[in-house]
Protein backbone atom coordinates (compact mmCIF):
# COMPACT_ATOMS: atom_id res chain seq x y z
CA UNK A 1 0.00 0.00 0.00
CA UNK A 2 2.82 2.53 0.74
CA UNK A 3 4.41 1.85 -2.46
CA UNK A 4 1.56 2.19 -4.36
CA UNK A 5 1.25 6.06 -2.26
CA UNK A 6 5.11 6.73 -3.72
CA UNK A 7 4.66 5.69 -6.89
CA UNK A 8 1.26 8.01 -7.19
CA UNK A 9 2.96 10.49 -5.59
CA UNK A 10 5.83 10.11 -8.82
CA UNK A 11 3.42 10.49 -11.08
CA UNK A 12 1.64 13.91 -9.64
CA UNK A 13 5.32 15.43 -9.58
CA UNK A 14 6.18 13.85 -12.67
CA UNK A 15 3.44 15.54 -14.40
CA UNK A 16 4.22 19.05 -12.61
CA UNK A 17 7.58 18.43 -13.80
CA UNK A 18 6.88 18.09 -17.57
CA UNK A 19 4.70 21.22 -17.34
CA UNK A 20 7.21 23.12 -14.82
CA UNK A 21 7.76 25.82 -18.32
CA UNK A 22 4.09 26.86 -18.28
CA UNK A 23 4.61 27.61 -14.23
CA UNK A 24 7.18 29.26 -14.54
CA UNK A 25 5.44 31.45 -17.60
CA UNK A 26 2.46 31.97 -15.53
CA UNK A 27 4.89 33.23 -12.37
CA UNK A 28 6.71 35.18 -14.06
CA UNK A 29 3.16 37.06 -16.00
CA UNK A 30 1.31 37.06 -12.71
CA UNK A 31 4.36 38.26 -10.54
CA UNK A 32 4.32 41.47 -12.87
CA UNK A 33 0.19 41.73 -12.73
CA UNK A 34 0.52 41.37 -8.78
CA UNK A 35 3.02 44.12 -8.98
CA UNK A 36 0.96 46.65 -10.89
CA UNK A 37 -1.76 46.51 -8.29
CA UNK A 38 0.66 46.53 -5.36
CA UNK A 39 2.01 50.02 -6.91
CA UNK A 40 -1.71 51.26 -7.31
CA UNK A 41 -2.85 49.80 -3.54
CA UNK A 42 0.83 50.99 -2.06
CA UNK A 43 -0.12 54.59 -3.52
CA UNK A 44 -4.14 54.25 -2.58
CA UNK A 45 -2.82 53.90 0.80
CA UNK A 46 -0.38 57.05 0.48
CA UNK A 47 -0.50 59.42 -2.02
CA UNK A 48 2.78 61.08 -1.39
CA UNK A 49 4.82 58.03 -2.25
CA UNK A 50 7.21 58.12 -4.38
CA UNK A 51 6.29 56.92 -8.49
CA UNK A 52 10.24 56.86 -8.93
CA UNK A 53 11.04 56.93 -12.68
CA UNK A 54 7.31 56.98 -13.52
CA UNK A 55 6.68 60.17 -11.66
CA UNK A 56 9.88 61.64 -13.18
CA UNK A 57 9.18 61.04 -17.11
CA UNK A 58 5.32 61.62 -16.38
CA UNK A 59 5.95 65.46 -15.18
CA UNK A 60 8.89 65.80 -17.66
CA UNK A 61 11.27 66.78 -15.32
CA UNK A 62 13.85 64.46 -16.85
CA UNK A 63 15.68 65.67 -19.40
CA UNK A 64 18.78 63.28 -20.54
CA UNK A 65 16.81 61.50 -23.38
CA UNK A 66 17.01 61.69 -26.95
CA UNK A 67 14.51 63.41 -29.18
CA UNK A 68 13.29 59.81 -30.13
CA UNK A 69 12.73 59.11 -26.63
CA UNK A 70 11.17 62.56 -25.55
CA UNK A 71 8.36 61.90 -28.38
CA UNK A 72 7.77 58.35 -27.09
CA UNK A 73 7.03 59.80 -23.65
CA UNK A 74 5.17 62.73 -24.99
CA UNK A 75 2.74 60.34 -26.27
CA UNK A 76 1.85 58.36 -23.71
CA UNK A 77 1.62 61.28 -21.39
CA UNK A 78 -0.66 62.45 -24.01
CA UNK A 79 -2.41 59.07 -23.90
CA UNK A 80 -2.59 59.30 -20.09
CA UNK A 81 -5.51 61.84 -19.70
CA UNK A 82 -3.68 64.01 -17.00
CA UNK A 83 -3.41 60.82 -14.65
CA UNK A 84 -0.47 59.11 -13.26
CA UNK A 85 -1.83 56.67 -12.84
CA UNK A 86 -2.69 55.49 -16.99
CA UNK A 87 1.08 56.27 -17.14
CA UNK A 88 1.72 54.03 -14.88
CA UNK A 89 -0.15 51.44 -16.59
CA UNK A 90 1.81 52.19 -19.40
CA UNK A 91 4.98 51.44 -18.10
CA UNK A 92 3.86 48.33 -16.77
CA UNK A 93 2.51 47.15 -20.58
CA UNK A 94 5.95 48.32 -22.23
CA UNK A 95 7.54 46.10 -19.03
CA UNK A 96 5.55 43.09 -20.39
CA UNK A 97 5.15 43.56 -23.72
CA UNK A 98 9.67 43.57 -24.08
CA UNK A 99 8.98 40.70 -21.64
CA UNK A 100 6.76 38.55 -23.86
CA UNK A 101 8.86 39.50 -26.65
CA UNK A 102 12.15 37.77 -25.93
CA UNK A 103 10.24 35.09 -26.58
CA UNK A 104 10.15 35.73 -30.21
CA UNK A 105 13.97 36.18 -29.98
CA UNK A 106 14.94 32.78 -28.21
CA UNK A 107 12.68 31.59 -31.06
CA UNK A 108 14.41 33.09 -33.68
CA UNK A 109 17.99 31.59 -31.97
CA UNK A 110 16.38 28.47 -32.54
CA UNK A 111 17.02 27.40 -29.05
CA UNK A 112 15.84 24.10 -28.08
CA UNK A 113 13.57 23.74 -24.87
CA UNK A 114 12.44 26.98 -25.84
CA UNK A 115 9.39 27.83 -23.47
CA UNK A 116 11.68 26.34 -20.84
CA UNK A 117 14.35 28.62 -21.56
CA UNK A 118 11.60 31.63 -21.89
CA UNK A 119 10.43 30.55 -19.02
CA UNK A 120 13.57 31.13 -16.95
CA UNK A 121 13.91 34.55 -18.20
CA UNK A 122 10.11 35.87 -16.99
CA UNK A 123 10.90 34.87 -13.19
CA UNK A 124 14.89 35.71 -14.00
CA UNK A 125 15.16 37.90 -10.53
CA UNK A 126 18.02 40.04 -11.79
CA UNK A 127 16.18 41.22 -14.93
CA UNK A 128 12.86 41.27 -12.59
CA UNK A 129 14.37 43.58 -9.91
CA UNK A 130 15.74 46.33 -12.53
CA UNK A 131 12.77 46.78 -14.75
CA UNK A 132 9.24 45.41 -12.58
CA UNK A 133 10.35 45.47 -8.94
CA UNK A 134 10.97 48.12 -6.13
CA UNK A 135 9.36 48.48 -2.54
CA UNK A 136 10.61 51.95 -2.17
CA UNK A 137 8.73 53.58 -5.26
CA UNK A 138 7.34 52.00 -8.41
CA UNK A 139 9.85 50.35 -10.40
CA UNK A 140 8.99 50.27 -13.90
CA UNK A 141 11.52 52.17 -16.54
CA UNK A 142 9.40 52.71 -19.27
CA UNK A 143 12.48 54.24 -21.22
CA UNK A 144 14.46 51.15 -20.68
CA UNK A 145 11.48 49.45 -22.17
CA UNK A 146 11.24 51.68 -25.06
CA UNK A 147 14.99 50.10 -25.89
CA UNK A 148 14.70 46.74 -25.44
CA UNK A 149 11.50 47.01 -27.60
CA UNK A 150 13.65 48.01 -30.57
CA UNK A 151 16.76 46.08 -29.67
CA UNK A 152 14.31 42.83 -29.46
CA UNK A 153 13.11 43.59 -32.51
CA UNK A 154 16.76 43.79 -34.20
CA UNK A 155 17.70 40.50 -32.49
CA UNK A 156 14.51 38.70 -33.97
CA UNK A 157 15.82 39.69 -37.56
CA UNK A 158 19.24 38.97 -36.36
CA UNK A 159 19.43 34.96 -37.06
CA UNK A 160 17.98 35.21 -40.59
CA UNK A 161 19.66 35.00 -43.58
CA UNK A 162 17.64 36.91 -45.83
CA UNK A 163 18.65 40.29 -47.58
CA UNK A 164 15.81 42.47 -46.07
CA UNK A 165 16.19 40.25 -42.54
CA UNK A 166 19.53 42.51 -42.43
CA UNK A 167 18.10 45.34 -43.08
CA UNK A 168 15.80 45.28 -40.71
CA UNK A 169 18.42 43.98 -38.21
CA UNK A 170 20.35 47.05 -38.52
CA UNK A 171 17.37 49.38 -38.86
CA UNK A 172 15.82 48.17 -35.28
CA UNK A 173 19.10 48.29 -33.93
CA UNK A 174 19.88 51.45 -34.99
CA UNK A 175 16.46 53.03 -33.48
CA UNK A 176 17.14 51.48 -30.50
CA UNK A 177 20.68 53.24 -30.42
CA UNK A 178 18.56 56.58 -30.24
CA UNK A 179 16.16 55.50 -27.67
CA UNK A 180 19.13 54.78 -25.12
CA UNK A 181 22.80 54.69 -25.62
CA UNK A 182 23.44 51.29 -24.38
CA UNK A 183 24.36 49.91 -27.55
CA UNK A 184 26.28 52.78 -29.44
CA UNK A 185 29.14 51.50 -29.12
CA UNK A 186 28.65 48.65 -31.06
CA UNK A 187 29.23 51.08 -34.11
CA UNK A 188 32.93 51.00 -33.69
CA UNK A 189 33.18 47.23 -32.41
CA UNK A 190 31.42 46.29 -35.42
CA UNK A 191 33.45 49.18 -37.92
CA UNK A 192 36.76 47.35 -36.58
CA UNK A 193 35.40 43.43 -36.75
CA UNK A 194 34.02 44.10 -40.64
CA UNK A 195 37.52 46.01 -41.61
CA UNK A 196 39.12 42.70 -40.07
CA UNK A 197 37.20 40.33 -41.51
CA UNK A 198 36.79 41.81 -44.87
CA UNK A 199 33.19 42.00 -44.98
CA UNK A 200 32.70 45.18 -47.37
CA UNK A 201 28.56 44.24 -47.79
CA UNK A 202 28.23 44.01 -43.73
CA UNK A 203 29.72 47.11 -43.19
CA UNK A 204 28.18 49.24 -46.09
CA UNK A 205 24.67 47.79 -44.72
CA UNK A 206 25.79 49.00 -41.63
CA UNK A 207 26.75 52.25 -41.90
CA UNK A 208 24.28 53.07 -44.71
CA UNK A 209 21.32 52.06 -42.18
CA UNK A 210 22.29 53.19 -38.88
CA UNK A 211 24.39 56.23 -39.58
CA UNK A 212 21.47 58.24 -40.74
CA UNK A 213 19.71 57.48 -37.59
CA UNK A 214 22.05 58.61 -35.27
CA UNK A 215 22.96 61.95 -37.57
CA UNK A 216 19.05 62.98 -37.65
CA UNK A 217 17.74 61.63 -34.18
CA UNK A 218 21.27 62.51 -32.02
CA UNK A 219 23.69 64.27 -33.77
CA UNK A 220 21.98 67.32 -35.78
CA UNK A 221 19.49 67.99 -32.69
CA UNK A 222 22.50 68.78 -30.10
CA UNK A 223 23.34 71.80 -31.60
CA UNK A 224 19.85 72.65 -32.00
CA UNK A 225 17.63 71.14 -28.78
CA UNK A 226 19.57 72.40 -25.62
CA UNK A 227 18.17 69.39 -23.68
CA UNK A 228 20.14 67.25 -26.16
CA UNK A 229 23.25 69.31 -25.35
CA UNK A 230 22.21 69.12 -21.52
CA UNK A 231 22.15 65.35 -21.69
CA UNK A 232 25.34 64.51 -22.81
CA UNK A 233 27.04 66.95 -20.25
CA UNK A 234 24.95 65.22 -17.83
CA UNK A 235 26.49 61.93 -18.27
CA UNK A 236 30.02 63.35 -18.27
CA UNK A 237 29.14 65.95 -15.05
CA UNK A 238 27.44 63.27 -13.18
CA UNK A 239 30.53 60.87 -12.85
CA UNK A 240 32.78 64.16 -12.33
CA UNK A 241 34.40 62.89 -9.12
CA UNK A 242 35.86 60.27 -10.66
CA UNK A 243 38.84 61.15 -12.69
CA UNK A 244 38.26 60.57 -16.64
CA UNK A 245 41.00 58.27 -16.80
CA UNK A 246 39.28 55.65 -14.04
CA UNK A 247 35.86 55.69 -15.31
CA UNK A 248 37.67 54.97 -19.11
CA UNK A 249 39.82 52.30 -18.45
CA UNK A 250 37.54 49.38 -17.93
CA UNK A 251 35.89 50.00 -21.36
CA UNK A 252 39.60 50.84 -22.93
CA UNK A 253 40.20 47.40 -21.26
CA UNK A 254 37.42 45.45 -22.44
CA UNK A 255 37.75 46.71 -25.88
CA UNK A 256 41.31 46.21 -26.19
CA UNK A 257 41.06 42.81 -24.92
CA UNK A 258 38.38 42.09 -27.47
CA UNK A 259 39.96 42.99 -30.47
CA UNK A 260 42.90 40.75 -29.40
CA UNK A 261 41.83 38.16 -27.81
CA UNK A 262 37.75 37.38 -29.62
CA UNK A 263 37.68 39.22 -32.57
CA UNK A 264 38.17 36.17 -34.57
CA UNK A 265 36.30 34.22 -32.92
CA UNK A 266 33.00 36.23 -32.27
CA UNK A 267 30.10 37.20 -33.73
CA UNK A 268 27.58 40.11 -34.74
CA UNK A 269 25.33 39.12 -31.22
CA UNK A 270 28.13 38.77 -29.17
CA UNK A 271 29.99 42.39 -30.54
CA UNK A 272 27.13 43.85 -29.56
CA UNK A 273 26.61 42.37 -25.87
CA UNK A 274 30.48 43.26 -25.07
CA UNK A 275 29.93 46.46 -26.26
CA UNK A 276 27.19 47.30 -24.45
CA UNK A 277 28.81 45.61 -20.97
CA UNK A 278 32.02 48.34 -21.99
CA UNK A 279 29.40 50.93 -22.35
CA UNK A 280 27.94 50.14 -19.07
CA UNK A 281 31.00 49.92 -16.83
CA UNK A 282 31.56 53.61 -17.82
CA UNK A 283 28.19 54.69 -16.93
CA UNK A 284 28.38 52.79 -13.48
CA UNK A 285 30.60 55.80 -12.38
CA UNK A 286 27.80 58.34 -13.55
CA UNK A 287 25.08 56.33 -12.29
CA UNK A 288 25.27 53.28 -9.68
CA UNK A 289 22.89 51.23 -11.39
CA UNK A 290 23.29 47.58 -12.20
CA UNK A 291 20.58 47.35 -14.75
CA UNK A 292 23.61 48.88 -17.26
CA UNK A 293 25.07 45.15 -16.91
CA UNK A 294 21.55 43.38 -17.42
CA UNK A 295 22.22 43.13 -21.22
CA UNK A 296 24.97 39.39 -20.28
CA UNK A 297 21.09 37.85 -19.56
CA UNK A 298 20.66 38.00 -22.89
CA UNK A 299 23.79 36.40 -24.04
CA UNK A 300 23.30 34.02 -21.13
CA UNK A 301 20.29 32.40 -22.70
CA UNK A 302 20.95 32.72 -26.53
CA UNK A 303 24.17 31.50 -26.31
CA UNK A 304 23.19 28.21 -25.79
CA UNK A 305 25.31 25.42 -24.35
CA UNK A 306 25.23 22.46 -22.16
CA UNK A 307 28.02 22.16 -19.60
CA UNK A 308 27.87 19.09 -17.57
CA UNK A 309 25.27 16.78 -16.21
CA UNK A 310 24.80 14.93 -12.89
CA UNK A 311 22.50 12.19 -11.41
CA UNK A 312 20.07 13.67 -8.37
CA UNK A 313 18.51 11.28 -6.04
CA UNK A 314 16.32 12.09 -3.65
CA UNK A 315 14.55 9.36 -3.26
CA UNK A 316 11.09 10.02 -4.44
CA UNK A 317 13.10 12.28 -7.33
CA UNK A 318 15.96 10.64 -9.26
CA UNK A 319 16.22 12.19 -12.67
CA UNK A 320 19.53 13.28 -14.63
CA UNK A 321 19.82 16.96 -14.54
CA UNK A 322 21.50 18.62 -17.33
CA UNK A 323 23.12 21.97 -16.50
CA UNK A 324 22.94 24.41 -19.37
CA UNK A 325 23.30 28.02 -19.86
CA UNK A 326 19.76 28.46 -19.59
CA UNK A 327 20.33 27.11 -15.89
CA UNK A 328 23.44 28.69 -15.31
CA UNK A 329 22.54 32.27 -15.97
CA UNK A 330 19.54 31.70 -13.77
CA UNK A 331 21.60 31.22 -10.93
CA UNK A 332 24.22 33.80 -11.26
CA UNK A 333 21.64 36.00 -11.45
CA UNK A 334 21.60 36.12 -7.91
CA UNK A 335 24.94 37.48 -7.56
CA UNK A 336 23.46 40.66 -8.87
CA UNK A 337 20.15 40.55 -6.49
CA UNK A 338 22.44 40.54 -3.57
CA UNK A 339 24.28 43.59 -5.04
CA UNK A 340 20.90 45.27 -5.79
CA UNK A 341 20.10 44.38 -2.19
CA UNK A 342 22.90 46.00 -1.07
CA UNK A 343 20.80 49.45 -2.18
CA UNK A 344 17.99 48.98 0.48
CA UNK A 345 17.53 48.89 4.43
CA UNK A 346 18.35 45.43 6.65
CA UNK A 347 14.17 44.76 6.70
CA UNK A 348 13.71 45.37 2.86
CA UNK A 349 16.93 43.34 1.79
CA UNK A 350 15.61 40.47 3.71
CA UNK A 351 12.04 40.62 2.11
CA UNK A 352 13.82 40.55 -1.38
CA UNK A 353 16.15 37.32 -0.27
CA UNK A 354 13.17 35.87 1.64
CA UNK A 355 11.29 36.00 -2.08
CA UNK A 356 14.24 34.85 -4.26
CA UNK A 357 14.84 31.88 -1.86
CA UNK A 358 10.96 31.13 -2.17
CA UNK A 359 11.41 31.33 -6.13
CA UNK A 360 14.63 29.19 -5.66
CA UNK A 361 13.10 26.49 -3.93
CA UNK A 362 10.38 26.57 -6.48
CA UNK A 363 12.88 26.07 -9.09
CA UNK A 364 14.96 23.33 -7.96
CA UNK A 365 13.53 20.91 -10.40
CA UNK A 366 15.45 18.67 -13.60
CA UNK A 367 15.82 19.69 -16.89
Amino acid sequence: MENEVIIEEKKVLDKILAKKALIFIFLGITARIIMLFYYYYTHMLNPQRSWGDVQLNYSMNWGLYPMLTQGFILSFVFLSFGRIEIFAFWAFFWDLLTSLMFYFVIKSFNIKNKEYAFSLFLINPFWFLNNSFSLTNCGYHITDAFFFFFFFLALIYYPRKELYARYLFYIFLGLSMCIKFYSIPAIGFLFIKFLYEKDWKELKIMIILIVPFLVFLIVIPTFYLSYHSHALRDWNERGSYVPIYIRLLPFTCIFIFYILFRLKKADIFETIIISMLALGTYFFFSWFFLRWFQSIIFYGILKEREFFKFKLNLGFIQREITVNNHLLTFYLSFIGVFLFCAKYTEQQCIYIILNCFILNCFHIVPL
